[in-house]
């Protein structure tokens, strides 16, 4: 019989992610605080300071992936982890002088540069370390624990930040990757897996390698084809959320933040929900899709719910999103972690990445030039095109099914 409760590899996992995500936030916290304080009169410094993160993504993830796939799993999580570290302490030597701005901006490349190498490594070691019928249940916590910190993270860099001032913080940063480290040198295989032989090429040849593996797995292209196009809608979304206060200006204070919360709150009990039932719903794409659906929905309820001009009942379609997303992408990343060839984990990881990076800021314009930010009937657009991509995806399955 089969031991219960939490094995040591889930546990290890989740406090190497959860701390070094705690770490990611008060370091963006810590250097947003900084470069505004000693540039406001530029704001392009933290222009350029936010987007290369995202040019650097956009760039090295499918190197990251495939990396990730010719190489030591563990090892390299552990080695990006520590020249994490490394990053954060070597820059907390130059708060307060001349170069401030300039190192920032080189160290936050450094670690989007880092981040492009550990994210699509430590989604596939996944199925290395955790056995295949707990990758649910994992992710179920690990989506929990990362939404309690997306709640308290602001909360623990602002107090840093006060307390020990902003080179306080950035060594604080550096502890929690080295703790980050330190746990995951304790993995261990899970029982039933074995090493496979990597075979190595050139890694353009590796890249190409798994968009060649990703045609031929249609199930798994149609997924990662279906998370792109989400990723464009959800963009609009993350734009309209903002103007909640200017939509609701007459009908509550801070209407945004309470929307965040509500949110947050949804997604916790999502996954704490997850966790208990998750295996009802694996390998079900219907489940997935159903999931989606929910998402566009209880967005298509806002403005109706606007209607009524009751704060409570209008935050509710944020926290039923909440729930219904959650729900979407622990399946979804379940999904992928179990189907997906081992071999190929890394690069399919790199290739989701890389398209959301690409597919956010796509939405972002789109939205921006074809919506009224200010007015709620703007959700209909956002929650109905995910509700005609989960009829149409639906539909596509049933026709696969029919042939």
């Amino acid at each position: 019989m089969r031991k219960k409760g939490i094995r040591k590899n889930e546990a290890l996992l989740w406090f190497g992610s959860w701390t070094s995500r705690i770490g990611n936030i008060v370091f963006d916290y810590a250097n947003s605080v900084s470069i505004v304080g000693a540039f406001a009169a530029k704001p392009w410094i933290l222009a350029v300071y936010q987007s290369s993160e995202t040019v650097i993504q956009i760039v090295f993830n499918l190197v990251g992936g495939a990396k990730a796939d010719k190489g030591d799993r563990k090892k390299i999580v552990i080695i990006t982890d520590v020249l994490a570290a490394f990053i954060c302490g070597i820059l907390s030597f130059f708060v307060g002088t001349g170069y401030m701005a300039q190192v920032m901006v080189i160290a936050n490349a450094l670690l989007a540069l880092v981040y492009a190498f550990n994210s699509p490594t430590y989604r596939a070691m996944i199925r290395e370390v955790i056995e295949r019928d707990r990758i649910g249940f994992f992710n179920s916590i690990a989506q929990a624990g990362s939404g309690i910190i997306k709640v308290t993270g602001p909360i623990i860099g602002v107090g840093l930040v006060g307390v020990i001032g902003v080179r306080g913080a950035l060594l604080f940063d550096a502890g929690t990757f080295a703790v980050s480290a330190a746990a995951e040198a304790m993995l261990t295989r899970a029982a039933g897996t074995a090493d496979p032989k990597k075979e190595r090429k050139n890694v353009f040849a590796d890249i190409a390698e798994g968009f060649r593996y990703l045609f031929r797995e249609k199930q798994i292209l149609f997924l990662v084809v279906l998370s792109s196009l989400v990723n464009f809608f959800l963009a609009g979304y993350n734009l309209l959320l903002p103007y909640t206060d200017v939509m609701y200006g007459g009908a509550g204070v801070n209407f945004y933040s309470k929307a965040l919360a509500m949110e947050a709150a949804g997604g916790i009990l999502s996954s704490v929900v997850c966790a208990k039932h998750v295996n009802r719903f694996r390998d079900n794409m219907r489940a997935l899709i159903l999931f989606l659906f929910g998402t566009g929905a209880s967005l298509v309820l806002e403005p109706l719910f606007a209607l009524t001009a009751n704060v409570y009942l209008c935050l509710l379609p944020f926290a039923l999103f909440g729930i219904m997303l959650t729900a979407f992408n622990i399946q979804f990343m379940s999904y992928v972690q179990v189907a997906v060839g081992e071999a190929y984990l890394g690069r399919v990881f790199s290739i989701i990445f890389t398209v959301a990076v690409l597919f956010m800021p796509v939405g972002s314009f789109v939205f921006s030039f074809f919506t009224d930010a200010g007015n709620v009937n703007s959700f209909y657009i956002v929650g109905g095109g995910i509700v005609l991509l989960s009829v149409l995806s639906v539909r596509m399955i049933r026709q696969k099914k029919d042939t």
